[in-house]
């Protein structure tokens, strides 16, 4: 089942800012605690010292019993008024060594805080932990004790947790609202690609626009106008090969049932035997030609994943020869293969072979009875230069840019030799997917020279010690 993006956004988010939020206030919390400790412990301190400094002054004539009276100045203390909510939560006692208990603060128990008579101590008193320090005269003349109640502390720091949690805690509805705007505007370009998409037809493989979109979504949109562009491209090779396969088949199915009804209408069996003759080559026409089209249909599909291997050229070359060889033979065409050492190149072994068969078929075709076809394959740096000339009519020089064009025949041998002129279109979509080049120019022996270069696989050479040269001649 399919997830909401901006809810899986929203409950994260939530949760992650939750749970931040609750580790940095139970951190908070006991920070504060640990503040408020040591904060209260130096008010102690500090009130300690002022009430010693006081008692000194105090006393520098007399005794503690003869400045303070314990009921006067106990009904005092009870009679005065807190001013403050946390006035009265520290006690103190001046406790005199040989008078006992002479002053105290309300708050302050009876009996002796601490045994302690310097510095910082606990107390458990009536089961509450009091917090005091003490201080005393030098003579050991008397003792005053500052104290406060564990459960105070504790009291003031939930007190000042719960304002902060006051005015932390409705800010995370507010937060949620925010970050609820946030990612909503965040994901609106994904949004209004999700329109623009749900909004296009089928036909309809115009590439997306990029501007506005975060740079997250780019890349996706790119890949999918790469996607619109190779469903274009495959449907544009459809309606090519749709519209040249009617194109072409048309005139000769037309011929085709022509004869067909002459041979069914004649009582010549010599008339018959021409008609059926010539059907059968239409037939044979026709098959050749759907066979070019699917090629050409096939490779020009072909992706940029060509599975490519390393190819032996030559044995390549050799085999193309060998599979042409009846045809030559029939024309009595002579074919001589020259090299000067072993050659392979990366590709697709089944393209290449198609490459070298139709360049060879395209020079035997149109090459003239006891012709001759010359193929040759030599290095130029790392460049491997595989060219096929024929002695054959040849075209003009302001042609050979519509060689690679679909179903284009020169008018000089349109009339002459049969052919569909999907033949080197077919070579030059496989060298272009091979990053190959081909050119055409006029060959030293008066036909076409096509030559294709290709990259050569980087290794040591296998040299010959003698150029090699194959003829493929008439068979007696």
């Amino acid at each position: 089942m399919s997830k909401s993006l901006k809810k899986q956004l929203l409950f994260y988010l939530l949760l992650a800012t939750t749970l931040v939020w609750g580790i940095t206030a139970w951190i908070s919390y006991h920070k504060i605690q640990q503040e408020v400790a040591e904060l209260f412990n130096a008010e102690l301190a500090y009130s300690g010292g002022v009430l010693h400094a006081f008692v000194e002054t105090m006393l520098h004539e007399g005794s503690l019993s003869e400045h303070w009276d314990p009921e006067h100045t106990s009904n005092l203390l009870h009679t005065h008024k807190i001013a403050h909510k946390y006035a009265g939560k520290i006690s103190f006692q001046l406790w005199s060594l040989e008078d006992g208990l002479i002053l105290r603060s309300q708050s302050a128990p009876v009996f002796e805080l601490s045994k302690s008579y310097n510095g910082y101590s606990d107390t458990l008193i009536d089961g509450q932990l009091w917090h005091v320090y003490s201080i005393a005269n030098n003579n050991g003349e008397y003792v005053i004790h500052v104290g406060q109640r564990d459960d105070i502390r504790l009291a003031i720091t939930q007190e000042i947790a719960k304002q902060q949690a006051f005015y932390f805690l409705p800010g995370l509805p507010l937060l949620g609202l925010l970050i609820w705007a946030i990612v909503s505007r965040a994901l609106k370009p994904v949004n209004r690609l999700k329109e623009q998409l749900s909004q296009r037809e089928a036909g309809y493989l115009e590439p997306l626009p990029t501007q506005g979109l975060p740079e997250e979504i780019i890349p996706v949109v790119e890949e999918l106008n790469k996607l619109f562009e190779q469903l274009e491209q495959a449907f544009e090779n459809e309606r090519n090969f749709t519209s040249d396969a009617s194109h072409e088949l048309r005139t000769p199915l037309a011929g085709v049932l022509t004869q067909v009804q002459v041979a069914s209408r004649t009582d010549d069996p010599e008339l018959r035997h021409q008609a059926l003759d010539k059907a059968q080559q239409a037939v044979l026409k026709m098959s050749r030609m759907v066979q070019q089209l699917l090629t050409l249909s096939r490779i020009q599909t072909q992706n940029q994943s060509l599975n490519p291997v390393a190819i032996d050229i030559n044995s390549e070359i050799i085999m193309a020869i060998s599979e042409q060889e009846l045809l030559a033979h029939n024309k009595n065409i002579d074919i001589e293969y020259q090299t000067t050492e072993s050659f392979a190149i990366k590709g697709n072994q089944p393209l290449i072979s198609i490459l070298i068969r139709n360049l060879i078929e395209n020079a035997i075709k149109y090459s003239p009875e006891k012709g001759k076809i010359k193929i040759c394959t030599v290095r130029e740096k790392n460049k491997l230069w595989f060219s096929v000339e024929d002695n054959g009519p040849g075209i003009k020089k302001e042609e050979y840019s519509r060689l690679t064009q679909r179903f284009y025949r020169s008018v000089e041998t349109a009339n002459k030799t049969e052919g569909s002129g999907l033949g080197l279109s077919i070579v030059h979509r496989i060298a272009s997917l091979h990053e190959a080049e081909v050119t055409f120019s006029k060959s030293k022996m008066g036909g076409l020279y096509v030559l294709v270069i290709f990259d050569l696989i980087p290794d040591k050479p296998k040299s010959l010690k003698n150029k090699r040269t194959r003829r493929f001649k008439k068979r007696s």
